[in-house]
């Protein structure tokens, strides 16, 4: 029972410290990384209780968090006022490999989980301690969507609690796949292009719904890394990544083996 305790503690503290930007060093003892976690992790949640600038300090928008996030019409009202819908490529004009490909990468839950993905995010965080690098993110796909749309990239514990809020708005205003169409209109795909229609006529010289399984499986894997990953100015790379997005589609159902061993081959098909 106590190793139970001590396992659930220190996973615990690893979450909390992920969630909050908080990075273990790696250098110390299990017991040693979960105390330091937990410890300032505390002190952060209570620095923000004891403090109003979590509603009351200005983004980089200029708004503050309050206004954003205590009414859904006004929330809704500043999101659609910044993605310039009339440029959309809509849901259902969207390849859906695609969207299976970048489930599958991104956020493996996103139909089951809420704003946050607790299970995710534990997941991240110890694949994260053991390798004592950030290997594996655990932002969910609402959460990656209200960053690009509202916050900056900036690591902070104030800026992760906007990001956490407004997800939570989001999820209580779209359904899954509106929130998925806003996610591949806004997501930056490298090569100076942003949403995928940009990124499928830039890329591929093709619209959205005309690409096939390499190309779906290459674009899906851009957003984590666009500039590593970017097929025209780093090949070998973007190869590499394009892989490792069949086999998780793979392993996923989205595709069979077969599907994806042939698929590269058809890279730059017309």
């Amino acid at each position: 029972m106590k190793k139970i305790i001590f396992l659930i503690l220190t996973v615990g503290s690893i979450y909390a410290g992920y969630i909050f930007g908080i990075q273990p060093n790696t250098t110390n003892t299990p017991v040693q990384t979960a105390t330091a976690l937990l410890a300032d992790t505390q002190k952060q949640i209570f620095l923000l209780l004891s403090s109003e600038e979590i509603l009351n300090t200005a983004s980089d928008k200029n708004e503050s968090l309050k206004s954003k996030i205590m009414n859904v019409t006004d929330f809704k009202n500043q999101l659609e006022s910044r993605i310039h819908r009339d440029e959309f490529t809509a849901y259902k004009d969207i390849n859906p490999l695609v969207i299976k490909a970048l489930i599958d990468t991104e956020d493996k839950r996103f139909y089951e989980h809420g704003a946050l993905d607790i299970i995710g995010v534990i997941r991240a965080a110890i694949t994260n301690y053991m390798a004592g690098s950030t290997l594996e993110g655990g932002s969910t796909i609402s959460q990656q969507v209200v960053k690009n749309v509202f916050l900056s990239n900036e690591r902070t514990f104030t800026r992760k609690i906007e990001e956490l809020f407004l997800a939570v708005q989001l999820e209580r205003t779209y359904t899954k796949d509106e929130i998925l169409e806003m996610y591949l209109n806004t997501i930056y795909f490298g090569h100076g292009t942003y949403g995928i229609k940009e990124a499928s006529q830039t890329y591929f010289n093709k619209t959205p719904d005309t690409l096939n399984l390499a190309q779906c499986a290459m674009l899906a894997g851009l957003p984590q890394a666009p500039s590593a990953y970017d097929p025209i100015d780093n090949p070998e790379e973007g190869f590499k990544r394009m892989v490792l997005v069949l086999t998780l589609m793979t392993a996923a159902g989205d595709c069979t083996a077969a599907e994806a061993a042939v698929a590269p081959t058809m890279l730059w098909d017309k």
